[in-house]
């Protein structure tokens, strides 16, 4: 790596710094001036995110002195380069659209609210954290940030029961999951006796039994964030029991720090030339499609619907996190890439889908199919707008979905992992014959029951709207989102 450069590296740290600090100025005004407007603290964690998301770009201009070059500081607990200018500026803008809709879910959260924007932003703070750092302490502080933010989100919807237990219950998978990747980094550091991640993995070249255990725990641990099995059932508890808003903000939040701690961990640290981590995750993305898109097959509910397509997306992840590496013609197969491109638009398409479903709660629709049957002549926009999500978590064409994974698809084909390839391509099938089929019930079905005048704020309308519209235009404009990930990508070879 080159010399360190002074503005990146500090453009780099600035994000955290600002979404923290923030964070603690919106809860201490929050409990010293309760009466002030929600839209107060809703402007002012959009500022922070904004800002941060500025930082990034300052750090990216600093790289071009560098030639594109990553720069690290301070014995590699901080790296600046392309792939986390990438994930900064997804976090953000993955906290600002929470941010912006967390008026659809004010009825339950009451006071409360000024707490969920510092959440949010501590919550961003911490996928920050892991997106620049190299380092195996600093990996572990910024996880711990993201879960306890995550899970204090879920808990603040007081008025019901269900999201206090449901906290408990991610309170307690976050921990295991933190304990996984702990006992993992200790193997490797005592195996390597290194606690930089990008020195790993020259000093694991033949990895032995210990060191594969190592290697699956630390895998094991990061899968929890991106919902696909064994820790998944956090993500279809949350999906049922909180707001839609709430629900879309955790799990989009969980998804996208979790897409790029895979990549920045196990690619840009461990390295693929590990085959044993390679080969767990290839399991592990099979049945992480595979499992969920069966269990859609029963979901009687338009929430467990949508959780379980979120850990589909998990197990896609998965999928092309084996393709991180060298193709049959040892040329890069593109399984970064396309997991960068799969991972924007796959938390926007949960966010879209959660955001329908936040219509329904502020409208005071049910979630189950007799509920919805008919949607579209009772409440069209909530209807267009809720297929388009569960359209986009399908990958049904010709929407970004259906693109990314053919991209994923692919590479991993390119890898040698057709197996794994032809797994998630069943699953999406699979997981589009219930999607269809609620679609058909909310677009073509009827019923009896009077319109609906929409009540949802306006702001949280339209952020909702845009997120299920970009599903279509992404398919348009997929080359300039296609070029940014492969520029991240670049950053790891």
């Amino acid at each position: 790596m080159a010399d360190p450069n002074g503005t990146a590296v500090f453009a780099t740290t600035l994000p955290t710094v600002l979404l923290v600090a923030l964070a603690g100025v919106t809860a201490l005004i929050g409990w010293l001036r309760p009466g002030l407007p929600a839209s107060f603290h809703r402007w002012l964690s959009s500022i922070a995110l904004v800002g941060a998301g500025a930082a990034g770009v300052i750090t990216l201009d600093g790289l071009t002195h560098t030639h594109g070059l990553g720069l690290a500081a301070y014995a590699g607990a901080v790296v600046a380069d392309r792939l986390g200018v990438f994930a900064v500026l997804l976090l953000c803008a993955t906290g600002l659209v929470a941010v912006l809709t967390s008026g659809a879910a004010a009825h339950r959260l009451g006071p409360r609210l000024p707490a969920f924007h510092a959440l949010v932003l501590t919550a961003t703070a911490g996928g920050t954290v892991i997106a620049v750092q190299w380092e195996m302490g600093m990996l572990v502080v910024g996880l711990g940030l993201l879960v306890i933010s995550l899970v204090g989100l879920v808990a603040l919807e007081k008025t019901a029961e269900a999201p206090g237990e449901v906290a408990l219950r991610a309170l307690a998978g976050g921990g295991v999951a933190l304990a996984l990747l702990l006992y993992g980094l200790a193997i490797v550091y005592g195996a390597t006796g290194s606690t930089d991640l990008s020195a790993t993995a020259g000093l694991l070249v033949h990895a032995g039994p210990l060191e594969g255990l190592g290697l699956a725990l630390t895998v094991l641990g990061l899968a929890y964030l991106v919902g696909a099995p064994p820790l998944h059932h956090w993500v279809l508890q949350v999906a049922s029991a909180s707001s839609g808003a709430v629900a879309g903000a955790v799990v989009s939040l969980a998804a996208a720090a979790g897409g790029v701690a895979l990549v920045r961990v196990m690619v840009s640290g461990f390295s693929t030339s590990l085959r044993p981590w390679v080969v767990l995750v290839a399991v592990l993305g099979m049945a992480g499609c595979l499992y969920p898109a069966l269990l859609s097959l029963a979901a009687g509910g338009l929430r467990r619907l949508i959780g379980l397509g979120a850990c589909l997306q998990g197990g896609l992840l998965l999928t092309a996190l084996v393709a991180g590496g060298l193709g049959g013609d040892y040329k890069p197969a593109g399984g970064v890439t396309a997991l960068l491109f799969a991972l924007v638009i796959f938390v926007l398409s949960v966010q879209a889908s959660f955001q329908a479903v936040a219509r329904l709660d502020v409208d005071g629709i049910g979630t189950s199919l007799a509920d919805v049957r008919g949607l579209a002549r009772r409440s069209p926009t909530t209807a267009v707008l809720l297929c388009l999500g569960l359209a986009g978590l399908a990958g049904l064409p010709p929407l970004a979905g259906f693109v990314a994974r053919i991209l994923i698809a692919e590479s991993a084909v390119a890898a040698g992992y057709a197996w794994v390839a032809a797994a998630s391509v069943m699953a999406s099938v699979i997981y589009a014959i219930p999607a269809v089929r609620w679609m058909a019930a909310i677009l073509v079905e009827d019923d009896e029951q009077p319109a609906v005048v929409p009540e949802t704020p306006r702001l949280a309308a339209l952020v909702g709207a845009a997120c299920a519209a970009f599903g279509v235009v992404a398919t348009v404009v997929a080359g300039p989102l296609l070029y940014a990930a492969n520029q991240a990508a670049t950053a790891l070879r």
